[in-house]
């Protein structure tokens, strides 16, 4: 059948760059600080035991400077634990207190690009579309959260964004399991996986043993609006699993 000239094609998926909250988009340490004295005193108001306070705000510090313990499997656990007062209160975090600039620079050249953001966290983040929008002037494309130390949980979400016409082509995190899973799925190129360096818990010779080539202290040098040539032009399932050394 003529197609009586019209393009019949359709049209590229947009690129998107999916982005850590706590730690690369958010000071962990700032926040983090906030949090622990608020869980203090809610636990103490309700004569919580001190060695189960303290406990949870050993782990949770842990967590927060990247002891690998705390960055796997158990990240999940440590978080509910900290978090499970205060959101039993109807408290939440102001991400905007902690928000780090190079972040927000490089997100708001990627959006002034043509591009998309997301933000893909562990736990969910009540209110931190609100606080973004004040803080890059537009709303990004998704927030969402999983566990991120499986593989599936970045399919899952490359298939949900796929369906909307975009294609993730980078994550960037400052914590390597989750990077390492990234890997394993096979959806991302070398050059899409960023691991931001922002508290020393990992070297560079140790990322990059892991097969995580892109280590730097500052995301404004990674140039992300370019990283889209470097992926699948289609934006279909492409296995990139295999060009990783």
């Amino acid at each position: 059948m003529a197609n009586n000239g019209k393009n019949t094609s359709s049209p590229a998926p947009k690129p998107v760059h999916s982005f850590d909250l706590w730690g690369v988009v958010a000071h962990q340490h700032i926040l983090g600080e906030r949090k622990v004295k608020l869980y203090k005193a809610l636990c103490r108001n309700a004569k919580v035991s001190e060695d189960i306070i303290g406990q949870v705000v050993k782990d949770y510090v842990d967590m927060l400077d990247g002891q690998p313990w705390a960055t796997g499997a158990r990240k999940s656990e440590i978080i509910d634990a900290i978090d499970a007062p205060t959101f039993a209160a109807g408290i939440y975090p102001d991400y905007s207190k902690g928000f780090i600039s190079d972040a927000l620079v490089v997100m708001r050249d990627i959006l002034d690009a043509g591009q998309g953001v997301i933000i893909f966290t562990s736990k969910p983040a009540p209110g931190l579309d609100r606080q973004l929008v004040v803080a890059l002037g537009e709303k990004i494309d998704e927030i969402c959260f999983d566990d991120k130390h499986h593989p599936n949980a970045f399919k899952t979400v490359y298939d949900r964004q796929l369906k909307h016409g975009n294609h993730i082509v980078s994550h960037t995190a400052d914590e390597l399991p989750e990077l390492i899973a990234a890997k394993k799925s096979g959806l991302f190129h070398p050059d899409g996986l960023i691991y931001i360096n922002r508290n020393d818990s990992n070297s560079s010779e140790h990322v990059k043993s892991e097969g995580i080539i892109r280590y730097v202290d500052d995301l404004r040098t990674v140039n992300y609006t370019t990283l889209t040539n470097k992926t699948s032009p289609t934006g279909k399932y492409q296995d990139y699993s295999q060009d990783f050394s």
